[in-house]
């Protein structure tokens, strides 16, 4: 049984709108008084960016007996750091979320499973790991454990590369670092890297088109949204636009799509003028627009980052090792997930002005591949191939957003003999396993910790979709196993 509380505190962390953009501080307001009451001393790391409040909060260290006891040891290095990041990707179309009656933050119970946004990747794991350490409140133990709660996990990592860079990582210096991610209860040892590069075409001379008279048609193109490390269980909606226009061949005056670089897209719209023409496939949707003034035709550079995503994918093909079999996807994978454009203004006697095409790309590699080397061969055919092709019209910038390399650790590493112990002693699989997305995991591995991930519910085909979901049964196994974790890692003081 979960402890009394337990789902009117897990609506109220769901409800808290963590999109990475939003900052944590909610998310930290709610867990605040949890931590106090398990014992665990809160310090937040706040990142100010405009308005908005990005926390890391460290709680701990737990594992003292009580907090008055050999005060002491709450500076002692070499414990053991439970990780889970506070932050969601956006929610995508809201009307998507079927289970939860169109609000992707109201958690919402059915038949033993929760519903919400976060709930499995990754909220509600901080609830399960404070449950452990708050019945923990009363053990000493041999070394101590904390509690990190990050900001901007989902948008480079960004919270667990603050802290690995601080101060209070230097003060605690983790021997072994659990992080928390949908895993179904089975131990990771190896995940993917993860690459984003933002692309950015503009074509200095677009011919402008006259959206007079009929005015303009908007496209709605439909997909299926997906966690970009498994591309397959989506369909790519920019990729179905791209493929319209350029069998149409007609002039596009506007484009967007996508929700978060880590997802692949279920929606893209572009804007044609009207009458449109024909191309495959079909639009799922159209709208018509009031008429405006005179606007670039975008078709060039739209279809130009098309053609930079075969680029794409084919250096992610061609990459080596090909294949890796502890991983679903076994190779390295990718997509472009977020599109967007932008205009100029231009004189009313112009024929021609400035347009653009902002193109999201991101790939997952194998633990061998080089992300660098990736980004350099990409960089030098993409501005060889778009020089030729645009006959000094068009040209490219690129933006690596994020590079981090993957992450594999031995199996006879303490942390996961220690931790496979716990979980055998459970009846759950011990067997450590690969996970095809990034984590944090690999932020504390290039500091020299022992890294692994571990947490309740399922990634593949459901964290990054609506209606997310997590089982019940599970949050209450979380709860047992990270006890148990604890206890064989930091070991009964005495014992």
């Amino acid at each position: 049984m979960l402890p009394p509380g337990f789902l009117d505190t897990a609506r109220a962390l769901v409800r808290a709108n963590t999109v990475s953009a939003n900052g944590t501080r909610a998310a930290v307001d709610v867990l605040a008084p949890l931590y106090e009451a398990a014992g665990l001393a809160l310090r937040r790391q706040v990142v100010r960016e405009g308005a908005v409040d990005h926390v890391n909060a460290l709680a701990g260290p737990g594992g003292t007996g009580s907090a008055a006891a050999d005060p002491s040891r709450t500076q002692v290095p070499g414990g053991l750091l439970l990780v889970t990041h506070l932050d969601t990707v956006p929610a995508g179309p809201e009307e998507a979320w079927t289970r939860t009656g169109g609000d992707p933050w109201a958690l919402t119970e059915e038949g033993g499973t929760l519903y919400g946004l976060g709930c499995a990747d990754v909220k509600l794991d901080a609830l399960c790991k404070i449950e452990a350490a708050r019945r923990l409140q009363k053990t000493r133990l041999r070394r101590p454990f904390w509690l990190l709660g990050t900001f901007g996990e989902e948008v480079g990592l960004k919270g667990a590369r603050h802290f690995a860079a601080s101060d209070l990582f230097e003060e605690i210096r983790p021997r072994q670092v659990l992080c928390g991610e949908p895993s179904r209860l089975e131990l990771i040892s190896a995940h993917k890297g993860y690459v984003v590069v933002r692309c950015t075409i503009s074509d200095a001379r677009a011919r402008l088109v006259s959206t007079a008279g009929p005015g303009i048609e908007e496209l709605t193109f439909a997909g299926k949204a997906a966690h970009s490390s498994t591309p397959h269980l989506g369909v790519n909606a920019i990729r179905r636009a791209i493929a319209w226009a350029r069998a149409s061949g007609s002039a596009v005056v506007a484009a967007r799509g996508g929700s978060s670089a880590n997802v692949v897209p279920a929606r893209c719209q572009i804007e044609v003028p009207a009458p449109r023409e024909n191309g495959e496939p079909r639009p799922d949707g159209t709208r018509s627009l009031p008429a405006g003034p005179p606007r670039p035709n975008l078709w060039r550079a739209l279809a130009t980052a098309g053609a930079l995503e075969d680029l794409w994918l084919s250096l992610l093909s061609e990459a080596e090792p090909r294949v890796d079999a502890r991983f679903d996807p076994a190779g390295a994978v990718g997509g472009l997930n977020l599109l967007e454009s932008e205009d100029s203004g231009a004189p009313a006697e112009a024929t021609h002005a400035r347009g653009a095409i902002r193109a999201t790309l991101d790939g997952r590699l194998l633990p061998e591949h080089d992300p660098d080397l990736l980004l350099a061969r990409f960089e030098e055919r993409a501005q060889i191939w778009v020089r030729e092709l645009g006959q000094g019209d068009l040209s490219l910038t690129i933006e690596a957003t994020r590079n981090a390399r993957g992450m594999s650790l031995s199996d006879d590493a303490e942390l996961l003999r220690s931790a496979g112990t716990a979980l055998r002693e459970m009846g759950l699989d011990p067997a450590p396993r690969a996970k095809p997305t990034s984590t944090e995991a690999g932020v504390f591995a290039r500091k020299g910790c022992e890294a692994a991930v571990f947490g309740p519910g399922v990634s593949t085909g459901n964290a990054h979709t609506p209606n997310e979901r997590i089982e019940i049964v599970e949050l209450e196994k979380a709860i047992d196993a990270y006890e148990r974790i604890v206890l064989e890692l930091c070991g009964r003081a005495g014992s």
